[in-house]
């Protein structure tokens, strides 16, 4: 009898969600595409917490939502460096994403960091070949340690912006949000994209010291077998960019579309290149490790 796992529930889940999505655009089902996007939030951080709870283990993966949720809010709601505050470039959200944090940051938004954080910080632990086959902790503490950390983080948050290529613009055609000021990308600033970045590298710096300090590693889901249900994250990746690709289709705004589909697609290409050298490895007995 077929065993119905928690990795059976992530594919199962990704597929009523691609369903979905296809019916509604076909069907012309009455829904709008703020609340269809919430859903999808939603069904993917479901997927996320459960690949989180795989390859980190449940507290790890808790104090992991935690920073990638806190960090992004607080950036958010102090309108912080990453996102202009000094040089007066900063946005402003409109009703459409529901509820707000003290009146100011929709709660539905620190959710969307701490999924794509999330996501992208599992590719670049796949490109680094920082994720193992066990939980045994083999890194240390030290200035090349620390330098390389922050060189991952930085790639984490060019991931991360590199989402955003079709994101933002999508959005603020949507009414979702608002920029201060009119940036040289379709309208929106470059100082949002630092922010993205700096962000992200202040998340995963965070984190990976937590990571230290506990002595504790991300693993690939089946831990020794290596499953490949651990690049469900990069399958996200890019059903992000269909989702949005069709919201841009849909504003008439298809220009978008093949910047984010190079750099996307680039990010993606070097992780599933990646996973499979070091799948290769683990075959033969080999274990990743980081120096």
């Amino acid at each position: 009898m077929w065993k119905f796992g928690s990795n059976e529930i992530m594919m199962f889940l990704l597929v009523i969600g691609g369903v979905f999505f296809v019916l509604s655009r076909i069907l012309s089902i009455s829904i709008s595409n703020m609340c269809l996007n919430i859903i999808f939030i939603l069904l993917f951080f479901i997927i996320i917490v459960i690949h989180g709870w795989k390859t980190l283990g449940a507290r790890e993966a808790l104090v992991f939502f935690l920073f990638a949720s806190l960090i992004p809010l607080l950036y958010e709601y102090t309108e912080g460096w990453g996102f202009g505050g000094l040089v007066r470039c900063t946005c402003s959200y409109s009703n459409l994403l529901g509820p707000k944090f003290l009146g100011k940051v929709p709660y539905v938004i620190p959710l969307v960091w701490s999924i794509s954080l999330y996501g992208t910080f599992t590719m670049t632990n796949i490109m680094f070949n920082r994720i193992r086959i066990t939980h045994e902790f083999e890194e240390k503490a030290s200035l090349q340690w620390f330098f390389k950390i922050v060189g991952m983080g930085i790639v984490t948050g060019l991931i991360m912006a590199s989402l955003d290529l079709i994101i933002d613009p999508v959005m603020v055609e949507m009414g979702a949000w608002s920029w201060s000021v009119v940036g040289p990308y379709y309208g929106i600033p470059l100082w949002n994209y630092e922010g993205w970045i700096e962000i992200s590298l202040e998340t995963f710096v965070c984190y990976s010291v937590y990571l230290l300090l506990v002595k504790k590693s991300q693993i690939y889901i089946g831990g020794e077998k290596q499953s490949r249900y651990t690049l469900l994250v990069v399958v996200l990746y890019l059903a992000s960019l269909i989702v949005y690709g069709m919201y841009a289709v849909e504003a008439q705004m298809t220009y978008v579309i093949p910047w984010a589909v190079m750099a996307m697609g680039l990010f993606a290409s070097i992780v599933i290149i990646q996973f499979y050298r070091s799948y290769l490895k683990v075959g033969k007995g080999v274990s990743p490790s980081i120096r």
